[in-house]
Parts: structure tokens; sequence; C-alpha cells
């Protein structure tokens, strides 16, 4: 009923694993007995939320072939194409048999295969996913400490770059931990939006598109703008109580997004052209395809106050701007922006993109 729900609006189903998890009484683990994670000597067994008991188990052994099938097995049973993977972390098993050593080696050297090899499963199994579930997307969740990390896994799938950032106990900040949420970043507010903007600096090397992240969408305007305006620099993630959203922010945020969506492509293209300090008044990012002049131009204050900005690359028309926002194009075809900010916030300009356009 979901699926078919989900059909109705356009949408694609997702589904969140703990690809380590076995409950044991699952079939999956009766058949993966010997392949259960260990330290030590020493298994987990534990309640994940509020499921049965699960083992953990170990990747680099042929639970990993079995975690596969059961991916495959749910893709052809609900249509499920997009899959977000948690709780991986890079050290974790030496036991001997696994496929990460055997008795003739140490615990420690088979800790340190484990380590080695973890990220290399993570990669081969998404990409055998997506060889065999046409359009499927894995993205897996490093934002916690000790997660397997490295370039590889980018061959078949994205990071989860940041999800509610560092806790509270990171710092030396005082916390009911009864009352309040201990993620950090977990608030609304514009410090969110200053930490994961800050991860566009690797978009010299590494495609944004690459790194998932998720925004805020609530309310107020000024809010929306920012949050929306990080968003389309290439993380591409929205994530809260969507439906809190007053009719006003869910108009103005679609139609950010459906302008965003013409230029989309051309914005991925060409590496990020930014001037000032991500957080400051006066942070800027160009993102213009050279060859097209498509593309986007946006502009973040933490201050009122009036900036101008001259594009790096020649654009193109026509071109839409965030109200307060005013656009010329020098003798050479580049933009000038002049935004006067009356508050915090964040002023957008698509080029190449118009209301009611494809």
């Amino acid at each position: 009923p979901l699926r078919k729900k989900l059909d109705g609006y356009g949408m694609k189903l997702g589904l969140w694993f703990d690809p380590n998890a076995a409950a044991v009484s699952s079939r999956a683990y009766l058949e993966n007995r010997a392949n259960v994670l260990s330290s030590g000597g020493k298994t987990q067994k534990g309640p994940v939320w509020e499921t049965e008991e699960s083992y953990r188990m170990c990747l680099v052994s042929p639970w990993g072939g079995t975690f596969l099938r059961e991916l495959v097995r749910l893709a052809q049973e609900t249509g499920v194409t997009y899959f977000t993977w948690d709780a991986v972390g890079q050290y974790g098993c030496d036991a001997a048999g696994h496929g990460h050593g055997t008795e003739a080696n140490t615990p420690g050297e088979r800790r340190d295969a484990y380590a080695f090899r973890i990220g290399l499963r993570l990669a081969e199994i998404a990409r055998r996913l997506g060889e065999e579930v046409p359009g499927a997307v894995v993205d897996f969740d490093v934002t916690e400490s000790g997660r397997a990390v490295g370039l590889a896994f980018l061959t078949a799938g994205r990071y989860f770059l940041v999800n509610n950032g560092p806790y509270y106990q990171n710092y030396d900040v005082p916390i009911d931990l009864q009352k309040d949420n201990w993620n950090l970043f977990f608030h609304k507010g514009p410090a969110r939006t200053w930490i994961m903007r800050s991860t566009y600096g690797y978009d010299k090397w590494i495609p944004s598109e690459l790194f998932l992240t998720y925004y805020f969408p609530d309310d107020p305007e000024e809010s929306q703008l920012v949050n929306v305006a990080s968003l389309i620099l290439g993380h591409d993630g929205i994530w809260g109580d969507l439906l809190s959203v007053s009719p006003e922010g869910v108009a103005r945020i679609g139609k950010i997004l459906g302008l965003w969506r013409q230029v989309r492509d051309s914005m991925a293209a060409p590496p990020p052209v930014r001037v000032g300090v991500v957080g400051g008044s006066g942070e800027v990012h160009e993102k213009i395809d050279h060859t097209t002049g498509r593309g986007a131009i946006v502009l973040f204050s933490t201050a009122t106050g009036r900036q101008r900005y001259v594009s790096e690359h020649p654009v193109v028309e026509p071109f839409w701007a965030t109200p307060g926002t005013v656009v010329t194009l020098d003798a050479f075809g580049h933009a000038i922006v002049d935004v006067a900010f009356e508050k915090a916030g964040a002023a957008i300009v698509f080029f190449g993109a118009r209301e009611g356009g494809q």
C-alpha cells in the first residue's frame, strides 16, 4: 500500500538499513551463524530500536552476499530503489575464516585486514546491487566517528556526509538528555547550514552530488531561503517535518526547486567558484557552466547590508532572482549581482531558467 501511494505522487521508495545487523530469529542469521562479527572472541547482540535482538555480522564474510541478496529480494518484491546504509564501522572483526585472515594470522592482522577490506566490500555490494537493480542508489551514512570511508565507495554509491552533526558530549556544553536532542546541529538555525556548506570545498576534486546532506525546510522565509540556497549547490537533500511547513513555504520551496531543475545539470558540471568565508557575510558560490552560461549564483549574508558580485563566467538569459536582487550584465556578458540584505539570509540567481519553464 505504501508503494502504491508513492507511485501516485511519482515518488520512489527508499529503505534504511544497518548492513551489520541480523535479527536472531531471521533466516539470514540462521544461515550465517559462522559469520557473526567477533572481536577478542566476543560477539555483539542487542535490540535495534524497537526490533528484536540482532547479532552484529561481518560484512567481509559470506554475510555480505546474504545482505546483497536480501536487498535484491526487497527490490523485486517492493520496488525499492533507494537504499541508505548506516552504522558500519571501519574496525570491528578479528575472527579467522571470514575472508580477512586465517588462524595463521594474528588477531591484530585480521582486524587490520578487516579495516582495509570493509570499504572495498561496501563498494562491491553497492556495485552489484546497481547491476541487479537498475536505477538503484546507495547512500552510506558516515556522520558518526569511526565509520569506514575512502574513495572506493564513491565509485558505486554516495556518502551521506552530514546527518545530525556532532553531539553535545563532543563539546563542553551542558544538556539535559531527558529533554533535549543531543545532536548539536539537529536544531533549527543557520549554524547547521554553515557546517554543511563548508563541505562544498571538496567539490574541487569530488562532485558534491556524491555527498548527500539534508537541509531543513522550516519556516520562516529567510530560513527556507538559506536552506534551499544551500541545497541547490549540490547536496540535494531535505529532511524534517514537511507537513508542518506553511502553504506559502511549500509554494516558495517548490518554485525554487522547479527553477533549479532547469539548470541543475549545468550546475553540476563546472568546478565551484567561492568568494568569502563560509558563515560570514559576503559568502558567494558561483556554479556556472562556462560552455553554456547556464547555472546559478548564490549569496549568503549573516548580517544586514549590501553585497555586489561580478560573475567569473559569462552568463545567459533569461535569468530569475529572489526578490530584492538586482541583476545586470556587463559588456562581456558577466552578471553583476546587487543585493541589499535587510536581514540575514540568502539570495539566488538562476541563469537559463524561467518561471513555468522546463
